[in-house]
């Protein structure tokens, strides 16, 4: 069921480090110069267990065609934060595109750290849909105090404004709660470039050339700096190509609005320097890319809207490398109370548009994490870390959802929490009365509980969650499920979707009746139809095989004895040992080329049943 997407390429990061003869660079000051303090956030693996030698790749600017591969290997390093300001690194991702029947080729420099182990618990849920939130929210993280009004620009340094709310706010102290938290700390400064060209297949979205521009320059501060980016963009002087860069320290809530660029601008922090923003809201924009911002609300009047927000009239946006929290302190969610999570429940990111990238970004100690109701969007390699609803939300025609981690989940209220849910919407707006077509969710890791602490808050995680249907040619493959809840990956209302290769696990290794893989009618009656599950490694699978509905199910194991099967429940490892039932129980019809880390299929005589090829 391979397509081609018309989607951004996660490798703008390169494309945008270097500044050809026509592009410039500007520099805005802070409201409030650094540094910016918080909890230091530890680092969280997606992928801990595959490793490569780096390489050097020329990367396609936004608008290139993708042409959809398999997932690839992911290369790692490792990277720190100091116990007193926030220090960022360049994540310095490398991508390519390949021709039609290639793999294609990533390399990446990204955090490592085995994941701790849990403690689990039993239980179960009362199944049912989560909560849909089909409204707009409003912008969080207003600042208290004053900040400088919009002017013209200043020659060499900023001079901050002292009326200005000190970022942060929070304690300094590592995080000891006995979590592991994500790598979305590191943030790419827009000065490493890819030479030569890129070239994708396919057909081709947004604007812009696929050619990579030469040489490196890493911007060099002279001349004038600006007060405000609100100043900047509504002088005219920025074009496409352009670069701003946000100096040391606190900037305040941000908005663009009204910008409407021929190809990508970037907006970072100084290379070298952390900038922190309350918000980010995009209206009425195109081509704009966020990379490498600290964003979390600073006033105890912020309210609960997302921290990250566009809105339909936007298109060609990219948010990179973001360090999202509630609040400075959200690395100590671990230790909050439900007063404490109640008081900081605020949403991650709510995006809306056409044509989206929300990459490698961080988002933790927050309610629901990435909600993307845009069309063509690639959200990959996120972290959400620390969540009391859905922790990532796809709900747009033509997009994928792949190699991010949602863990650790809390129960503050009524909702039932979801790793990943989707619903459809119709022309009136009404949830379940549309169709959502050609998603693609793999290579995803869902884990209700990483750590050994007993919190009486610890939710019960429903995993991949489309209950709103209907769902057209859906792609559900080499995820991983590690959960409580009845809820491992159910579709009500599915046509043409194959569910393939994915590893859905009770928490305690309990056999027994759930988390299970089901299908069901749409709420409508309307039923499912053409849907292959096929090699899964599950603790139920509740379809069977059904000639008048085109179900072929087929080589799925189910999970009797859990300690037989992975080589580490509690350290939530599941690859296979060697007694694993899922060694070679596969068909190679239904496998996906690669599995979850990367690795070919199949390896033995047939592909491994589960996310894991191992022999």
């Amino acid at each position: 069921m391979r397509r081609y997407c018309t989607l951004f390429i996660l490798g703008m990061t390169t494309a945008l480090g270097t500044t050809g003869a026509s592009a410039a660079d500007y520099f805005v000051g802070a409201v409030k110069a650094g540094p910016v303090t918080g909890t230091p956030l530890g680092v969280v693996a997606l992928q801990a267990k595959w490793k490569r030698k780096q390489a050097q790749e020329p990367a396609a600017l936004p608008g290139t065609a993708i042409t959809e591969q398999e997932p690839t290997p992911e290369a790692t390093a490792t990277t720190s934060t100091s116990d007193s300001t926030l220090v960022q690194t360049t994540a310095g991702a490398k991508w390519i595109t390949a021709e039609p029947g290639k793999k294609q080729v990533s390399r990446r420099k990204d955090s490592v750290e085995t994941v701790t182990g849990t403690t689990p618990e039993g239980g179960s849920t009362t199944s049912g849909g989560g909560t849909t939130d089909t409204g707009s929210t409003s912008s969080g993280g207003t600042t208290s105090g004053t900040t400088t009004t919009d002017g013209g620009p200043t020659g060499g340094t900023t001079t901050p404004d002292s009326g200005g709310t000190t970022a942060g706010g929070g304690s300094t102290t590592p995080d000891t709660g006995g979590t592991t938290s994500g790598s979305g700390t590191t943030s790419g400064s827009g000065s490493t470039a890819g030479s030569g060209s890129t070239t994708g297949s396919g057909s081709t979205a947004g604007t812009g050339s696929s050619t990579g521009s030469g040489s490196t320059t890493p911007p060099t501060q002279t001349g004038q700096t600006w007060p405000t980016l609100n100043a900047l963009l509504g002088s005219g002087q920025v074009k496409g190509g352009d670069r701003i860069y946000l100096l040391d320290g606190y900037h305040g809530p941000i908005s663009v609005d009204g910008q409407a660029f021929a190809s990508p601008v970037l907006i970072a922090p100084m290379p070298g320097e952390v900038a922190h923003v309350d918000s980010i809201i995009i209206n009425n924009t195109k081509n704009v890319v966020f990379q490498g911002l600290k964003v979390w609300a600073t006033s105890a009047n912020a309210g609960n809207g997302a921290l990250v927000r566009s809105y339909p009239n936007t298109s060609d946006l990219a948010f990179l490398d973001l360090d999202i929290r509630a609040v400075s302190t959200s690395g100590d969610y671990v230790t909050w109370t439900l007063t404490d999570w109640k008081a900081n429940q605020r949403n991650g990111m709510h995006i809306d548009g056409n044509r989206v990238t929300i990459a490698r970004n961080r988002v933790t100690g927050i309610y629901h994490g990435i909600q993307s109701l845009a069309n063509n969007t690639l959200m990959e390699e996120n972290i959400i870390d620390g969540f009391a609803a859905d922790g990532l939300r796809a709900n747009g025609d033509d997009s994928i959802v792949r190699r991010n981690k949602v863990q650790n989940c809390h129960q503050i209220d009524g909702n039932h929490a979801d790793g990943f849910q989707s619903f459809s919407r119709g022309s009136d707006g009404k949830v379940g009365t549309g169709t959502v077509r050609n998603l693609k969710v793999e290579g995803n890791k869902f884990f209700e509980w990483t750590g050994s602490t007993v919190n009486p808050l610890r939710c019960k995680l429903q995993g991949i969650s489309m209950f709103d249907g209907m769902y057209d040619g859906a792609v559900i493959r080499n995820n991983i499920i590690s959960s409580t809840a009845y809820h491992g990956i159910t579709i009500n209302g599915a046509l043409n979707t194959v569910i393939a290769n994915n590893t859905v696990v009770h928490a305690n290794g309990t056999a027994g009746g759930w988390p299970w893989i089901r299908l069901s009618p749409h709420k409508n009656g309307t039923k499912s139809f053409n849907v292959t599950v096929a090699n899964n490694l599950a603790t139920s699978v509740k379809p069977v095989t059904d000639p008048a509905s085109q179900f072929v199910v087929t080589n799925n194991v189910i999970v009797t004895n859990a300690a037989n099967e992975f080589t580490s429940l509690t350290q939530l490892d599941f690859t296979l040992k060697s007694t694993a039932k899922a060694i070679d129980a596969g068909l190679a019809n239904f496998a996906p080329n690669t599995d979850i880390r990367g690795a070919a299929r199949p390896l033995g005589k047939g592909p491994d049943a589960g996310a894991y090829e191992n022999f």
